[in-house]
């Protein structure tokens, strides 16, 4: 990432949907020496930790738009080194259509940015990666914590 945006992106005109599932990309930063994963506050739920995703927008890849969220949202830059899979999340009993997609990718964390954009917006912090897959919120975010190369190491 050559030029880094100060100001989050925001709407969802640009949004990608796969029939009527939006489509969410994020990543599981990580400090691999100190096995510790970075999380960020919920902004919809005080209290709660998430890892930093977004959605996914019509101008660029998955890895882009993972690669940016954890930027904007975290303030971390670094290097996606591999893909954790993709997670239905909230399925409608009835038609059988998630409410969203989440695709994560690991990022091995190379540097930690003072200033970011959500940097006012939410609280982010490093967790050891146990205590990190212990209190992620969403089951999605566990089984993308569950893939990454921290497990078992």
């Amino acid at each position: 990432m050559t030029s880094r945006s100060q100001v989050a992106r925001e709407g969802r005109d640009k949004q990608l949907y796969d029939n009527g599932a939006r489509l969410v990309a994020g990543c599981v930063p990580i400090d691999k020496q100190g096995r510790r994963v970075l999380l960020v506050g919920s902004t919809k739920k005080k209290g709660e930790w998430v890892l930093p995703k977004g959605g996914w927008e019509n101008d660029e890849t998955q890895e882009e738009a993972a690669a940016r969220e954890t930027w904007e949202e975290a303030g971390a830059l670094g290097r996606i080194v591999g893909h954790l899979g993709e997670y239905e999340h909230k399925v409608n009993k009835r038609t059988g259509v998630p409410d969203s997609v989440f695709i994560f990718f690991e990022m091995e964390v190379e540097k930690i940015e003072k200033e970011y954009p959500e940097m006012r917006k939410r609280e982010r912090r490093w967790f050891p990666f146990e205590q990190a897959k212990a209190i992620v919120a969403k089951k999605v975010m566990k089984k993308a914590l569950e893939q990454c190369s921290l497990q078992g190491a």
